[in-house]
């Protein structure tokens, strides 16, 4: 199932937005043991696109991926055929099939159970925001940017189109379709306008301004019986419409002095009974209302003072009533409490590196966020504090004494503890830290700095600062801490022996011919070689101590791309190597080291 057997042209991967764990066995590779999902993708001013079914499952997107996701257990499926950013991903009422689409228009129709398995591929308009499906799960509608056709409406199993959606003159933001015969269709846009469309094929009905949002409407939502048409928007405002006839508003539920207290309103859920409603905010809060006397009967505040809480998504099933904030976080709440039951937390961007401390996995990211893992439910719990001023956390190390180490974009390291997951202070290093390596005997930790300098950090306390010529890409220590290996941008490795604290340069010179920036660098956990790789996907090995020479003369080259990462395995006889190429592999001949291993 994940064999690349033809390389197609398409945008790459980022390096990790999600986690895999990978099971092997003598025999070789299984599939992924645990996948531990990224968070939605968000965006500030926008709401984020969530879908929930009554599998009590949740589908969103995250870069060129749409993930559906268990509540109920670690189950992880991904959708991967998308070769542009995925916008849109929504789960159709009978629970069987997923349509989503993405920045290019394309539209894809694929089966839950059998991800592999595409019922459906349509070119919508330029670019798809938001998706919605019939009540008979038969007919799609996926609306967003384009000239002249913003949207489409088709069959499920076909590309046949089933009407025009037009009543806009600007991007459609949102979309949905109310639950019985006949059929009737409602659209937003960043024109300020509602738009309704009636039966199949659909047909444009009635659209409405004026004194009604004055600000983006981020949100439509027939209720359940069909009977009512709730908007929210920029505004502030909630208008209540009735489900056949939406000339005018019977119902003003918020304002700037009631709700939300003038905050834009990002998204609205009804429940399922449809005799409440859920809206969520730039207020930091979810609010749930009644219909009949206009009031707010729950209040759920996400905490204070971070735009990183604002309320961009809402997902309300019979068992879960769920909220995205900004910074991707999915938070459960009590509907009796009004307190959150848990948070899921990860990464929404980028994972720059990742380490495992008594079977834990912990991972750091472009967020400035560190992230514990539970391998058995595959959920996510950050670390207090603000990170690195919520800049960037370049690398991430795991000390002997059970903390870890990382450093980022505010120039500093940083030596938190698991135990109380809570950052540390601030170590200054020099310079910006493009890299870190951690010691395997004792709480050492040297700091690679960009400006050409690697800084030595024993418990805690900067020990020795060695200016250098060079720019420090990668590095290793072995595993009594007495050897440093240092990659380069201009392909050399360098070695440093390694003594209080402190570096003086080694005797031992490498031999192997590297083309480009040597990205990688490991040693055997037995102490007995030294491997590099670089750009040019060539791996040499060669043995500490020696005369330089590769073990493997001509290099390994099985890569398609650049190698980022490699790890010796405990007991030294295998190798493992990542690539952008969005492959591992294990290389298992360090005996004879021919080429055909």
């Amino acid at each position: 199932r994940y064999l690349h057997c033809k390389r197609t042209q398409r945008q790459p991967a980022p390096p990790s937005l999600n986690l895999e764990v990978i099971m092997t066995e003598e025999k070789g590779p299984k599939l992924p043991g645990i996948i531990l999902p990224p968070l939605p993708t968000t965006k500030r001013g926008y709401s984020v696109q969530i879908s929930g079914s009554k599998n009590n499952q949740i589908a969103y997107c995250n870069g060129r991926f749409v993930f559906l996701r268990s509540l109920d257990s670690p189950d992880v499926t991904v959708f991967t055929k998308h070769l542009q950013k995925v916008n849109a991903a929504t789960i159709s009422p009978n629970g069987n099939w997923v349509a989503s689409g993405d920045e290019e228009g394309q539209v894809y129709v694929w089966s839950i159970d059998r991800p592999d398995i595409t019922k459906n591929e349509v070119k919508a308009c330029r670019k798809v925001n938001a998706i919605c499906w019939s009540f008979d799960s038969k007919r799609v509608c996926a609306v967003g940017d384009g000239n002249p056709n913003r949207g489409k409406v088709f069959p499920w199993d076909s590309s046949n189109s089933c009407g025009k959606v037009d009543g806009h003159t600007s991007e459609i933001i949102a979309c949905d379709w109310n639950g019985k015969r006949p059929f009737r269709l409602a659209t937003s846009g960043e024109d300020m306008v509602v738009a309704t469309y009636d039966n199949i094929p659909v047909k444009f009905n009635k659209e409405f301004e004026g004194e009604d949002h004055t600000r983006y409407c981020n949100a439509v939502k027939y209720s359940p019986d069909s009977t009512m048409l709730a908007t929210a928007g920029a505004d502030s405002k909630i208008f209540i419409y009735d489900g056949k006839k939406p000339d005018e508003p019977i119902k003003k539920m918020a304002s700037k002095k009631k709700g939300h207290h003038g905050s834009a309103i990002y998204c609205l859920e009804w429940s399922p009974d449809g005799k409440m409603f859920a809206t969520g905010s730039a207020d930091k809060t979810v609010k749930i209302w009644t219909v009949d006397d206009k009031k707010v009967i729950k209040n759920f505040a996400a905490g204070e003072g971070q735009h990183e809480l604002f309320q961009v998504g809402i997902v309300w099933l019979e068992k879960h009533l769920l909220s995205v904030c900004l910074d991707g976080s999915l938070i459960f709440w009590d509907f009796e409490s009004e307190k959150p039951i848990k948070k899921l937390c990860g990464h929404s961007a980028q994972i720059t590196d990742i380490g495992l401390l008594n079977g834990v996995l912990y991972s750091v990211g472009q967020a400035s966020k560190l992230t514990e893992w539970d391998l058995k439910t595959g959920e996510g719990s950050w670390f207090e504090g603000n990170g690195h001023d919520g800049k960037r956390i370049t690398a991430l190390g795991v000390l002997p004494s059970g903390s870890l180490a990382t450093v980022g974009l505010d120039d500093s390291l940083k030596i938190s503890d698991c135990k109380t997951k809570k950052f540390g202070d601030a170590i200054a290093v020099g310079g910006y830290p493009g890299g870190l390596v951690a010691g395997h005997k004792s709480d050492l930790v040297v700091a690679l700095v960009d400006q050409g300098k690697l800084t030595v950090v024993v418990d805690g306390k900067v020990t020795h600062t060695e200016d250098v010529d060079y720019k420090p890409v990668c590095a290793a220590l072995s595993p009594d801490d007495s050897e440093l290996c240092v990659g380069d941008e201009k392909a050399k490795a360098h070695f440093y022996k390694v003594s209080d604290g402190k570096l003086s340069e080694s005797s031992f010179q490498s031999n192997a011919t590297h083309l480009g920036e040597i990205r990688a660098c490991d040693f055997s956990s037995d102490g007995r070689y030294i491997a590099t790789a670089g750009q040019k996907k060539k791996i040499h090995i060669m043995k500490v101590g020696g005369d330089g020479k590769p073990l493997n003369s001509f290099g390994w080259e099985y890569h398609q791309a650049a190698i980022t990462s490699m790890a010796f395995s405990p007991d030294s006889k295998m190798l493992a190597t990542g690539s952008m190429d969005e492959s591992v592999i294990l290389w298992k001949d360090l005996d004879t080291f021919r080429y055909s291993s």
